[in-house]
């Protein structure tokens, strides 16, 4: 069992410099205030219970076995006038896979929900243990002890056995039953909380699903990015690669995951499915992240960056998951990218070689290129992916003049919108690259 501890908040934090990662965007605009609170206390560290394993079902039984002390942050992003909240607070687990924290309020957010981010990771405070540059960072990314320790020199971590009990104690002090002293939220009417990760925090999630949730009952709902069936022990450190698991299904929580199709080829491996509380989402021939302009030399094989982005997918996500728990809708169910019977499965491509099924942006429904989620042999990481660009005779065989194409582009956009998969207020935008995409004279 776990305890049911609080945290004390301070704050809100002063300092000469504005906090790290703090929003670009002039968040005023939208009516949104920026703060900073430290939350201390003692945290829980949890460990798979013994003479059990933690199993690819997903089901983890887990004990408390040791508990410590520590201060973190989390960073608050949330509207001005009460009147504005749609009652939802997004809870992000910072990513840390840089060795420097990540991770920071997307657009949906300024729809009336509050973002709280929170520092839940060892990493983020301190960065990489002895070997992997822990105390090495250069230039403006730096773990937050060294990038200002006038802000944030007072934190302490205890190790990331504790960062599960830190992620719920969190969430209760920004939840609708929070009774602290200072309110991180300014008083705002808190309807539900939700949880979010992406890449190496969805794993966290993933661990934090399968094996604390249904104890600490904090979180209404989670919505995990680019997850690739992988969690870690809750007793492992900073760096562990995870073992292979599904995501429990013998809990009643919603939960969406929004994948590429590099995560997609990863979790082919795993048995999950849509059930009644949960919807996998996978966007067909994006990468784990979007291809760098720099990277848009073509390689011996003709290919070049993948700039394909799962981002406005993952925003019509977050909707989705407010109006689920709001207005008792579900997520729409969303075509999976379909895979061969071949053992390890194989990606099923059409005949332009991108792959079949999938939520299908306008650039895989209406191709000028072959898109790959995954690539080797390009000089880049594989989690960038790849494109190849049709040559003019494909493009000609493909569209007969530019109107058909401009036709097509723009229907492949309102497939999404209706879909589900895609925000309205996102198609203009996306409409209009269609127009700017140039084809051969026929």
């Amino acid at each position: 069992m776990t305890s049911e501890r609080t945290p004390t908040v301070i704050g809100p934090i002063l300092g000469t410099r504005p906090p790290w990662n703090a929003p670009r965007a002039d968040v005023g605009e939208h009516g949104y205030v920026v703060e900073e609170f430290q939350l201390e206390g003692v945290a829980d560290a949890y460990q798979i219970r013994p003479g059990t394993s933690p199993g690819i079902d997903g089901r983890w039984d887990v004990d408390v076995f040791a508990d410590a002390e520590y201060r973190t942050r989390i960073l608050v992003v949330r509207p001005r006038d009460p009147a504005q909240f749609n009652g939802t607070v997004v809870v992000n687990w910072q990513n840390v896979s840089a060795g420097v924290e990540g991770g920071a309020p997307t657009d949906e957010i300024y729809h009336g929900a509050a973002w709280v981010g929170v520092s839940a990771q060892e990493v983020g405070l301190y960065g990489f243990p002895m070997g992997m540059n822990r105390g090495g960072s250069s230039g403006p990314a730096r773990p937050l002890v060294e990038h200002d320790p006038e802000r944030y020199g007072s934190l302490f971590h205890p190790g990331d056995q504790g960062s599960f009990d830190m992620f719920t104690q969190a969430g209760r002090a920004v939840s609708p039953g929070r009774t602290q002293a200072i309110d991180p939220l300014g008083g705002l009417d808190v309807q539900r909380v939700v949880a979010t990760g992406g890449s190496q925090s969805a794993m966290r999630l993933a661990a934090y699903l399968n094996a604390v949730h249904q104890v600490a009952d904090v979180f209404d709902g989670f919505v995990l990015s680019v997850w690739e069936g992988r969690a870690p022990r809750p007793e492992e450190g900073p760096v562990a690669i995870g073992v292979r698991t599904s995501l429990r299904s013998d809990q009643s929580t919603p939960v969406i995951v929004v994948n590429s199709e590099f995560e997609a080829t990863h979790l082919s491996g795993v048995a999950i499915a849509d059930t009644e509380h949960l919807r996998i989402w996978e966007v067909t021939g994006t990468a784990h992240a979007p291809g760098r302009a720099r990277d848009d030399r073509p390689d011996q094989q003709g290919r070049v960056a993948n700039h394909l982005s799962w981002l406005p997918v993952h925003e019509a996500a977050l909707r989705a998951m407010h109006r689920w728990l709001a207005d008792g809708i579900p997520a729409p169910a969303q075509p999976r990218i379909e895979f061969d019977d071949a053992s390890p499965p194989a990606i099923v491509r059409d005949a332009h070689g991108n792959a079949r099924g999938g939520i299908r942006l306008p650039e895989v429904a209406v191709p000028t290129a072959e898109y790959r989620g995954m690539a080797f042999g390009t000089g880049r990481a594989p989690l960038f992916g790849s494109a190849r660009p049709f040559d003019d005779d494909e493009l000609r065989a493909l569209y007969p003049d530019r109107a058909t194409y401009v036709e097509r582009w723009s229907a492949a956009v309102d497939a999404l919108v209706a879909s589900g998969a895609l925000r309205p207020e996102d198609a203009p935008e996306m409409k209009s690259r269609g127009e700017d995409v140039t084809l051969p004279v026929a």
